[in-house]
């Protein structure tokens, strides 16, 4: 790995990418063998940009839910560090965007990054409690964009039928081939100039744990 200045993103060498087909192949196979069951049909239908949030340890079907469920492209907010640059990576090749930087790192740069990828007319996709947790605690930085950009949230919960969990910090899940995924489509409003971030960071917690359950 390799930086231009001590706050560039990490990326991951050209040569590294041989290998990230084959395992994002390997994933579209597991995708697909999963049964997606929905509340509603296509989430953003005639809706424009939505702030688009759900948590880290769900991630492992994110690119699905992107790419057939949602009719404008999605822009992820990726942390800048090691670990980023291979999700940034690999969420490239599964089709998705990136823009890098973290609370820690780049944060300002990305959030301003990620406000013009929506007025561009682009999702942005956040998991609030990335890239390093608390795990299932919501971070004010999707309230701030949401403020900027006054584009309404929309919460994924998701939940696993059968799973197994990685022993990481958010207890990552990954659910078995064959198993039953839920996913439940809940909007939020815009929240006003006045709404103290932290105050609806706590109410889009409660809904993200209630919606995604273990």
């Amino acid at each position: 790995m390799t930086q231009e200045s001590p706050d560039a993103p990490v990326v991951v060498p050209w040569y590294h990418w041989f290998w990230l087909f084959p395992v994002a192949w390997f994933v579209r196979l597991w995708l697909a063998t999963l049964r997606f069951e929905y509340n509603s049909g296509l989430i953003d239908a005639g809706e424009g940009p939505l702030i688009v949030l759900l948590w880290h340890d769900r991630l492992f079907v994110a690119s699905r839910l992107a790419n057939q469920y949602f009719k404008l492209p999605i822009t992820t907010l990726v942390s800048a560090s090691k670990d980023g640059a291979w999700l940034a990576a690999y969420f490239e090749v599964m089709g998705l965007k990136a823009v890098r930087g973290s609370s820690n790192r780049r944060g300002a740069a990305a959030l301003i990054a990620i406000a013009r990828s929506v007025r561009a007319g682009n999702h942005a996709g956040v998991t609030p409690d990335g890239p390093k947790g608390p795990a299932r605690f919501c971070k004010p930085g999707a309230i701030a964009l949401a403020k900027i950009t006054q584009r309404p949230f929309v919460v994924l919960g998701i939940s696993y039928a059968s799973y197994w969990t990685v022993n990481s910090w958010d207890r990552f899940a990954l659910p078995k081939p064959f198993s039953r995924v839920r996913i439940i489509v809940e909007k939020q409003p815009v929240p006003r100039a006045d709404d103290v971030d932290e105050e609806v960071a706590l109410r889009l917690q409660e809904r993200l744990n209630t919606l995604s359950k273990y």
